[in-house]
């Protein structure tokens, strides 16, 4: 390995790591939307996906999450029977369902959202905005599922 793609590896494994801390420091707080419904992670993903839509088609949603159809189906049924979505069938196209947040599920999602990046803001007061718009821009272009 040469010098330039070791300090690749190296910067990577940092960043890597960062975002563990982020992701952990969600967890250690303990408070997320549905805690006492023991939703797991992958309907956790799916609420949190549709909280930046206004619907979305199940072949859509799979691609961002990187699961199959098959599977986001299978939560979303979970996710509807609990009252925490709405799906409807649109009327240009028969074949696919249009999943969407209830009312309650998003007012709780976006709830928990603007108090987590309340909290967390702090962290990034190094950062100008034009960094932040930056550091959107980059986690954006990682392209975790083409890696699998």
């Amino acid at each position: 390995m040469d010098s330039r793609s070791e300090a690749r590896s190296e910067a990577l494994a940092r960043v890597i790591e960062r975002i563990a801390v982020v992701t952990r420091d969600v967890t250690a707080r303990g408070g997320y939307p549905f805690k006492a419904r023991g939703l797991g992670r992958g309907a956790m993903n799916v609420l949190f996906a549709l909280s930046r839509s206004d619907g979305v088609r199940v072949a859509e949603l799979a691609e961002r999450l990187g699961i199959t159809s098959g599977a986001v189906t299978q939560t979303v049924d979970a996710l509807k029977e609990a009252g925490l979505v709405m799906s409807e069938v649109p009327a240009d196209d028969r074949r696919g369902r249009i999943i969407r947040l209830a009312p309650d599920a998003r007012h709780e999602v976006d709830g928990f959202e603007r108090e987590y990046v309340e909290a967390v803001a702090p962290g990034f007061d190094a950062l100008s905005d034009a960094d932040v718009l930056e550091l959107d821009r980059i986690l954006a272009a990682i392209d975790v599922e083409g890696a699998r």
